[in-house]
C-alpha cells in the first residue's frame, strides 16, 4: 500500500489557512451577502420598466441638404437645365461627412451599471463553489448522498459562472449588430426599414439587459436557499469518517 503524501509543516499551514479563509468568506457570502445583493437587484429591476421602451429609441437624425436658393430676386430668371435639377431628395447626416455617431447613450449607460453585477456574481459564486469542492470528502463506496448533494451545489455554481460570462460577451454582439445597421443608414438614408431595425434592436437589447438583471437577482435568492436548505449535507457529507476530509 502506497504511504499518504506528506506536505511540509509550514506549507501544510498555508494550505490550511487558505481553506479556513475561503470557508469563512463563502459563509459571509450565502448568510449574508446573497440576500443583501438580492434586495439592491430587487429595488433596480422594479426601476427598469416596461414602459419606458420609448425612451431608449434613438435612432440617427437624417437632415435633408441645404438648397441653394435659385430664384432670387429675379422673378424673370431662367430655370436651370432639366439635367441639373435633381430628381429625388436624398437624407443625409447632419454636420456632414466624419461626423461621430453615437451609440445610444440610455442603453450605454444601463449596460456599464449592469456588468460589474454580472461579473461581482461571477466572482462571488466562484469563491462559492470553491468552498464546497474543497468540502467533498474522498472516494469512498457508499455513503455518498451527502456528497452527491455537494457535486450537485458544485455544478450548480458553475453553471452560474458560465452563463454570467455569456452574458457579458453578448454585449459586445449588440455593439456590432448595431454599428452595421448605422452604416447601412448611412449608405442607404433613405431606406426607412433601417431605422425602423435600429429602433427595434435597441428595444430589445433594453429588455435583455432588464431579463439579465432578473437573472442575477434571481440566483442570489436561489443559491441562497439551496444551500442553507442543505447546509448540513455540505459541511458534513457523510455521518461517519469525518477524519477523512481533505
Amino acid at each position: 500500500m502506497a504511504s499518504p503524501l506528506k506536505l511540509e509543516q509550514d506549507v501544510q499551514g498555508k494550505v490550511d489557512s487558505f481553506r479556513a479563509r475561503i470557508a469563512q468568506e463563502a459563509e459571509d457570502l450565502v448568510s449574508t451577502f446573497f440576500p443583501q445583493k438580492l434586495s439592491e437587484l430587487d429595488s433596480r429591476v422594479q426601476e427598469l420598466r416596461l414602459q419606458d421602451l420609448s425612451r431608449i429609441r434613438s435612432v440617427p437624425a437624417l437632415e435633408l441638404p441645404a438648397m441653394p436658393d435659385t430664384a432670387g430676386d429675379r422673378p424673370n430668371r431662367d430655370p436651370p437645365p432639366l439635367q441639373a435639377q435633381p430628381s429625388v431628395k436624398v437624407l443625409a447626416l447632419p454636420g456632414g461627412e466624419g461626423q461621430l455617431l453615437r451609440s445610444n447613450q440610455h442603453l450605454v449607460e444601463l449596460i456599464e451599471r449592469v456588468k460589474p453585477e454580472i461579473e461581482l456574481l461571477r466572482e462571488k459564486c466562484n469563491t462559492v463553489r470553491m468552498w464546497v469542492q474543497l468540502l467533498i470528502p474522498k472516494v469512498e463506496d457508499g455513503n455518498n448522498f451527502g456528497v452527491s448533494i455537494q457535486e450537485d451545489t458544485v455544478d450548480q455554481l458553475w453553471t452560474v459562472e458560465s452563463t454570467a460570462a455569456s452574458y457579458l460577451r453578448r454585449f459586445s454582439t449588440y455593439y456590432n449588430t448595431r454599428a452595421k445597421l448605422v452604416s447601412k443608414i448611412v449608405k442607404y438614408p433613405q431606406v426607412e426599414d433601417y431605422r425602423r431595425t435600429v429602433a427595434e434592436v435597441d428595444e430589445n437589447e433594453y429588455l435583455s439587459v432588464r431579463q439579465i438583471l432578473l437573472h442575477v437577482r434571481n440566483q442570489y435568492a436561489t443559491l441562497h436557499d439551496v444551500i442553507l436548505k442543505n447546509i448540513e449535507k455540505i459541511k458534513t457529507p457523510r455521518s461517519t469518517n469525518t477524519d477523512n476530509l481533505y
